[in-house]
């Protein structure tokens, strides 16, 4: 019945992804795709949102990464989560209240690293890995949209990204890439009569995730991603907690799991 499973789920990812695969550089997809958390691999040597911790996701053979994206004061487009650099920069400003100028001289207290701008992370994925976009926050929503898919155009990134986070960023991208969605939401598409094979995926926590939801998704050609991550669960039992969702979820045929690297270890075989 397992092995039956895993090939249902390697079908759905040829079906789920005919234009991203078409247009995608990388080799053909395995029957679990791993899309890194926060920009790559990130532990005792590796921040978020880094060229090393994006190098160490690549090398590990992860199938798309997720790049937490703000707006400088300016207009640059920054790869970084928080609103300020406190957690891994020691320094308290917020993104958007400095230019990219003084950004370019913040420091990380683990390897002495830049945070980065998204034309740079981009050019760094090209031809190595997609891209899952998590639009946080902007100064500017039009400057914001066309820095945005420039840097994807540019590095051959549009056809195969996905964008999570800003509802109203997510609508700007509508029919260019395709953006998350809740159950609720892809339901009312559904009625709509919205082609939403082609526009959306399902992204959903681990922990809410459901075997009737997976299937109805499935039965609309929308591809699932399931998110787990530290802040799902409680500190003390996140890694068994994480474990069984995985199993529980690989058994439904779930092929897309965007994950904290402390988890790869069940998913990277």
């Amino acid at each position: 019945m397992i092995r039956m499973l895993l090939c249902l789920s390697t079908a759905f990812v040829v079906l789920a992804f005919p234009d991203a695969q078409a247009a995608d550089p990388l080799t053909e997809s395995p029957p679990v795709n791993l899309i890194a958390h926060r920009g790559g691999v990130v532990d005792d040597v590796h921040i978020e949102n880094s060229l090393a911790g994006l190098k160490a996701a690549i090398d590990r053979g992860y199938w798309m990464v997720e790049a937490d994206v703000r707006q400088s004061k300016d207009g640059q487009l920054v790869v970084h989560h928080d609103h300020d650099f406190k957690r891994f920069y020691g320094d308290d400003r917020k993104v958007a209240d400095l230019t990219w100028g003084d950004i370019l001289k913040i420091r990380s207290r683990i390897g002495d690293a830049r945070p980065l701008s998204f034309a740079e992370f981009a050019r760094a994925c090209r031809e190595k890995i997609r891209i899952m976009v998590d639009a946080k926050a902007y100064t500017n929503l039009d400057s914001f949209c066309a820095a945005m898919l420039e840097a994807l155009r540019e590095n051959d990134l549009q056809d195969s990204a996905m964008f999570i986070g800003k509802p109203e960023i997510k609508e700007r991208f509508k029919g260019k890439v395709r953006v998350s969605t809740t159950r609720e939401a892809l339901r009312a598409a559904v009625e709509r009569g919205e082609d939403v094979a082609k526009l959306n995926f399902l992204f959903e926590h681990a922990n809410r995730l459901d075997g009737p939801t997976i299937e109805f998704a499935e039965s609309v050609r929308v591809p699932v991603v399931v998110s787990i991550n530290t802040f799902h669960y409680p500190p003390a039992t996140h890694m068994d907690q994480a474990h069984a969702d995985i199993g529980r979820l690989k058994a439904l045929g779930v092929a897309h799991f965007q994950i904290d690297s402390v988890y790869d270890r069940w998913l990277l075989d």
